[in-house]
């Protein structure tokens, strides 16, 4: 095989150290295909693959393990001189999704707990402990988890809210065991973190 040859190109968007310590142990691992080419972007990273099919498992792999969007383009490169059959490139693109397992966001007004990432996002919602999807087209918001403690426990479950330091009911109440809690807040309103 010619040095430089590739057959597809990952692009991975935003860089993350896990993902590429993956990718570049994958391919090091393996004798279906090589590594021709690393090229750090100003989006990401890129890595030019020997072979297309290889890059697109890979891909698949990415995308189960991690999260997040694989698009695939190809095109025809041209022809195989030795076997005649055509030959093609493949760009793949890897979008990481810009949150992980156990964080917690607000979509379709509702407030949800990551708890799986892999082709579908899927959550708990915290208000009826309910699974959901989250479905990314409808857009939502990364809420910022704030350490507090309880001020009430009766009748009501209340805490002090971190941006205000006031007291105040949370919208999930439930029997808690510490004195000290994780909380979200999301238009103006307390939740609890399990």
């Amino acid at each position: 095989m010619n040095i430089g040859y590739y057959e597809a190109i990952i692009q991975v968007r935003p860089r993350k150290s896990e993902i590429e310590k993956f990718i570049e142990s994958s391919l090091k691992d393996t004798h279906k295909a090589d590594l021709s080419k690393k090229k750090r972007t100003k989006g990401g990273i890129d890595y030019y693959i020997s072979s297309w099919k290889y890059a697109s498992a890979l891909g698949n792999l990415l995308v189960k393990r991690f999260g997040g969007k694989l698009t695939l383009s190809k095109k025809i490169f041209g022809k195989s001189k030795k076997k005649g059959r055509v030959v093609y490139r493949a760009s793949i693109l890897y979008r990481i999704f810009p949150f992980n397992k156990g964080d917690i966001l607000a979509c379709d007004e509702k407030v949800v707990s990551i708890t799986s990432i892999g082709k579908k996002i899927v959550g708990k919602n915290l208000m009826n402990g309910k699974k959901r999807t989250v479905d990314q087209k409808k857009g939502y918001e990364i809420l910022e988890k704030n350490k507090t403690v309880i001020s009430k426990t009766h009748p009501n479950l209340e805490v002090i809210n971190p941006e205000d330091y006031q007291s105040v009911s949370v919208q999930n109440p439930r029997k808690v065991l510490s004195n000290k809690v994780e909380v979200v807040i999301y238009k103006g309103k307390v939740y609890l973190i399990d």
